[in-house]
């Protein structure tokens, strides 16, 4: 898999400079009596205002979170959205878990 900020900058030169859009994803490291693990978090925003937060808008994910989340099928549904040609875009079927 790619790095996230080579996907990142990829994805901001595309919305960034005319919708003042960012997008960021970060694992904060979360230690316990039972473990550790990576908390992972995506978050888009347009100005100041945060338009996505995953997982705090999506109750299904929180239900297992953090052992289980859709954050590496996030990034390959971005990818796959960017690599797909500007014709095929209403018509093609994104499929991720």
């Amino acid at each position: 898999m790619r790095p996230w900020s080579k996907l990142q900058r990829e994805i901001e030169k595309l919305f960034a400079d005319n919708l003042s859009m960012r997008i960021q994803c970060r694992a904060y490291r979360m230690d316990s009596q039972r473990g550790s693990t990576n908390i992972p978090r995506y978050w888009i925003t347009l100005g100041k205002d945060i338009i996505f937060d995953y997982p705090k808008d999506f109750p299904e994910a929180r239900a297992s979170y953090p052992y289980l989340t859709d954050v590496s099928a996030i990034s390959r549904l971005i990818r796959d959205y960017i690599d797909t040609s500007v014709d095929d875009l209403l018509s093609k079927q994104f499929e991720y878990p």
